[in-house]
């Protein structure tokens, strides 16, 4: 997957959490100051050709359709925290949570336990 801007990210936000919408519509749900269509229209022509979204035309108008579930990106960006920043081990990074209290460490006996009864 290729990365995303924050701009990309907020429209992609939008779209998984609202669906297929077309451009009025996206608008709707964009923060203040909201962009203009023209420049939603670009960014949005940008995730397509990156691959996360794909378009379908309704007379004179687009309606945009996500095809990378949030979860494939969510997945990819821990990935790439995880590389960067604990030379890829999920083991490190967790310990970190633990010693920062993030989590204690019932709940990760907890988290352990629930992973095991879904495995």
């Amino acid at each position: 997957m290729k990365k995303l801007t924050a701009k990309e990210e907020d429209i992609m936000r939008i779209l998984w959490a609202h669906g297929d919408l077309f451009i009025q519509d996206l608008l709707k749900y964009y923060p203040d100051p909201k962009p203009y269509h023209n420049t939603l229209a670009t960014q949005l022509g940008f995730l397509e050709d990156k691959g996360y979204v794909v378009r379908e035309k309704f007379a004179n108008a687009y309606r945009f359709h996500a095809v990378v579930p949030e979860s494939a990106f969510a997945g990819q960006a821990v990935d790439q925290l995880v590389k960067k920043f604990y030379d890829s081990s999920y083991s490190r990074m967790v310990s970190r949570f633990v010693k920062e209290e993030k989590i204690d460490l019932a709940e990760l006996k907890a988290l352990i336990a629930q992973i095991e009864k879904e495995s």
